[in-house]
């Protein structure tokens, strides 16, 4: 290998011939595999190579979405030059946006799992050498290439090696959709490595399902997306949740759905389970198939109930679902059902009976509890009146609390708790997003000595009045993002928001505003604007 002017060179003959190993088959959808679509915008070169390669396949692809898939043996030929240490393989649903890449070492040949096919797929690779430094891609295969039951011959590409592999950042900037100057930043918090902000789309008919990762410094790191292309394309709606529930330290992403009128086929009751890395694990269903018929949307959230160290899944139901919480576990490597837990309150269960949950240790058991909040009943202004109900880890009432703001609570009343250590005192605090009406307020509440929840702190989003004055809805996250004691808040906003959240540190900077981050393209920001997130550790 030499090296020229800061760059090195060589000549390196990776060509990929992919072989397809296809097994498809359909599976009930409460434990179907699929792959979770992503895209990856660092990776956005293309594989300069002319020259094809032909994937060849012993059987037909079929099944129906959401639920088949197939494995794929891939094969390319090794690289000549001496100081290669080993190979990348990327693949994705786009030309050239591709997952982050699977390090294979020294070997030629890999087999992926489990990828929808009712997908585009899209693969290729690149060689390292000891140093870091990277090619550029080979030649790419994809699905159309696929040749039933014939095979060809391929041809090499050469490869260029340079010294700092392509990595280009999203920079989100900070202007505003108001018409004031005001600044949207102030000091950033040092040591941001330890929670990532992620986000999920509100509804986006014909382009939904889409899920954003910032990196620690809050520039954009890649894209996911909702496995499944039907749902996607009549709406896409990603309420995202994040809970460790296979105990190994990193957060799982659990993706819940919105309704979609007159399809009862979608979303029915289905969510979707990620790895840490974005990656398929699960689909689980409702085991209530009335509802999943009558609506079918959900609100996912996680727990760990039995303080085993591992989380378990809570999703509650929406519109029509009696304020019921079904909880799911990951046991044998399987999503398995639990139990059904409740809201006490019968009225608001007969009138609306959606529970939004939230989960976490409010009495120092050791176990996690579950708050949850209500929607608003609009021909009632009584119910919900800014109510929401804390539950034990087992589903049994403990406490009621009520969003202080009498007003809101009379002409919304809708609440959207989570739960945080705010001020890292070891007790976790309830943080309670508000619907249409707050004028972009959120409250903070805690137990006080005498054990009576209490109002702690009022906060508001920063510097956009157009939006407080026409919605004004908060999304709350709780999460650590600088390794101290205590949590810090992200605020999401709702439709109309421009796809706009907010960073506020902890209690202990007297929940200071640290900067305001716009998320989606144009297109959706202008249309819809909406996000769900949550603060994966």
């Amino acid at each position: 290998m030499t090296k020229k002017n800061g760059t090195i060179t060589a000549k390196l003959f990776a060509v990929l011939i992919a072989v397809l190993i296809l097994s498809a088959y359909t599976v009930d959808p409460s434990f179907a595999n699929s792959a979770a679509q992503a895209q990856n915008e660092f990776n956005t070169a293309t594989a300069g190579a002319s020259s094809g390669a032909t994937i060849t396949v012993d059987q037909n692809i079929t099944g129906g979405e959401p639920y088949t898939t197939n494995n794929v043996t891939l094969e390319w030929d090794p690289s000549q030059e001496e100081s290669v240490t080993g190979y990348l393989l990327y693949y994705g649903n786009a030309s050239s946006k591709y997952l982050p890449p699977i390090d294979v070492g020294l070997n030629t040949n890999y087999t992926i799992n489990d990828l929808n096919t009712k997908q585009m797929w899209f693969f290729a690779v690149k060689a390292y050498d000891g140093e870091g430094n990277q090619s550029d891609y080979s030649n790419e295969v994809f699905k159309d290439q696929l040749v039933i039951g014939e095979s060809s011959s391929t041809a090499s590409t050469a490869m260029s090696f340079t010294h700092d592999p392509l990595a280009l950042n999203e920079d989100f900037g900070v202007d505003t959709p108001g018409t004031d100057d005001s600044p949207r930043t102030s000091t950033l918090p040092e040591n941001l490595n330890s929670g990532k902000i992620v986000a999920g789309t509100g509804p986006w008919v014909g382009n939904g399902g889409w899920i954003k990762t910032l990196t620690d410094n809050y520039f954009h790191d890649h894209w996911s997306r909702l496995g499944w292309p039907h749902y996607n394309t009549l709406q896409g709606e990603s309420r995202i949740a994040k809970g460790d529930i296979d105990g190994d330290g990193k957060d799982e992403i659990i993706i819940g759905m919105g309704p979609v009128t007159g399809d009862e086929t979608a979303p029915a009751g289905h969510f979707q389970v990620l790895d840490d890395n974005h990656q398929h694990l699960y689909w689980g269903q409702v085991n209530w198939g009335a509802y999943n018929e009558g609506n079918g949307e959900i609100w996912p959230a996680c727990g760990d109930l039995d303080g085993d160290g591992k989380d378990e899944i809570l999703i509650g139901l929406g519109r029509g679902g009696m304020g019921i919480v079904e909880v799911f576990s990951v046991t044998n490597n399987q999503l398995v059902h639990v139990t059904w837990i409740a809201s006490s309150w019968d009225e608001y269960n007969l009138a609306r009976g959606e529970v939004r949950p939230s989960s976490g240790d409010l009495n120092g058991d050791g176990k996690d509890d579950i708050v949850l909040g209500f929607g608003q009943v609009t021909d009632n202004p009584e119910i919900p009146g800014g109510t929401y109900e804390i539950l034990t880890n087992l589903g049994q009432h403990m406490a009621w609390g009520e969003v202080s703001w009498n007003d809101y609570n009379q002409l919304n009343g809708e609440s959207r708790p989570v739960i945080g250590d705010l001020d890292g005192d070891g007790t976790n605090e309830i943080v309670i997003g508000l619907g249409s009406g707050a004028n972009g307020a959120f409250e903070i509440q805690g137990f006080n000595e005498e054990g009576n929840l209490t109002n702690q702190a009022w906060l508001e989003t920063p510097w956009w009045q157009a939006y407080n004055d026409i919605s004004g809805e908060t999304r709350p996250a709780v999460g650590n993002l600088d390794n101290d004691s205590a949590d810090e808040l992200v605020i999401a906003l709702g439709k109309g928001g421009g796809g706009w959240l907010h960073l506020f540190d902890d209690k202990e900077s007297g929940y200071n505003h640290y900067i305001s981050l716009q998320l989606w393209p144009e297109e959706y920001n202008m249309n819809n604007g909406a996000s769900w997130i949550v603060i994966q550790e």
